[in-house]
């Protein structure tokens, strides 16, 4: 038996809110400290790119991408500078998340000069019709469902699911328990950024009985700092996975489910 993993992270526009790191020197030793630790341990990050930081990182992703990394996009409208409208993309209209996706789209092939495949919205937040505008746009994989969030104001409302979605396209579930809510409300998910290395195990177990582990982050969080709750799970997160043999690593693009 082999289960997909797939180690994913959100590079978010430096500078705007809480929820974002707070400068681009931040965001790039964040970045660099995540992608780092998941090649040194043999795993093929999914990099999920919002327009600025495929401006402002534009030379070192491309040298993540040439190491092995996928660069995908990263639509967060709340978070960026380049929309007008500052709401989640599961409360705007289609017309408008189609807008948002494009323009994002544009400027990522601008600095970075390849068309995304995957893609992840902000906030996990979208609908089954965004997914469906997604395919419609052209790409293939999307991890934008978090099983159990509940959150209509972030338009983040996903059932209590964690397997993968075939259709409208193949959308990869961030593994989670929805019985553990965070500060956030969110449900606890699987990430250094939360928990301790006794929860962290708990959820790869949970990932493997439901088929699939999907472990994610973002720059928004200290990654590569010499101490602290991150470190800590992220040496025993690294460790938990290359000692679990049933664990297969997957780029999201590369990842095609068994018939």
């Amino acid at each position: 038996m082999t289960i997909p993993l797939f180690c994913t992270f959100n590079a978010i526009a430096a500078g705007t809110g809480k929820d974002a790191p707070p400068d681009w020197e931040f965001s790039s030793r964040s970045l660099d400290a995540y992608a780092n630790l998941m090649l040194g341990a043999g795993f093929w990050p999914t990099i999920f790119v919002s327009p600025e930081s495929a401006r402002a990182h534009a030379p070192m992703l491309e040298e993540l991408r040439e190491r092995g990394c996928e660069l995908g996009l990263l639509v967060s409208p709340s978070q960026a500078s380049i929309f007008p409208l500052k709401k989640p993309m599961g409360v705007l209209s289609l017309a408008d998340q189609r807008t948002a996706i494009t323009q994002a789209r544009d400027v990522f092939g601008q600095f970075l000069y390849h068309i995304p495949r995957s893609i992840r919205t902000g906030f996990y937040s979208g609908t089954t019709q965004t997914l469906e505008l997604c395919q419609t746009l052209g790409f293939t994989r999307t991890s934008i469902t978090l099983p159990g969030a509940q959150l209509p104001k972030l338009g983040t409302v996903w059932p209590v699911d964690a397997r993968i979605r075939h259709q409208p396209l193949i959308d990869v579930p961030v593994t989670s328990n929805p019985d553990e809510i965070l500060f956030n409300r969110f449900p606890l998910y699987l990430s250094p950024e939360f928990g301790t290395p006794e929860t962290i195990a708990a959820l790869v177990t949970q990932g493997i009985a439901h088929g699939h582990v999907c472990v994610t982050g973002s720059t928004a969080s200290e990654y590569g700092a010499r101490s602290g709750v991150i470190q800590t799970n992220s040496e025993a997160l690294r460790d938990l996975l290359s000692d679990t043999p049933v664990l297969h690593s997957y780029r999201l693009s590369d990842y095609t489910p068994p018939a």
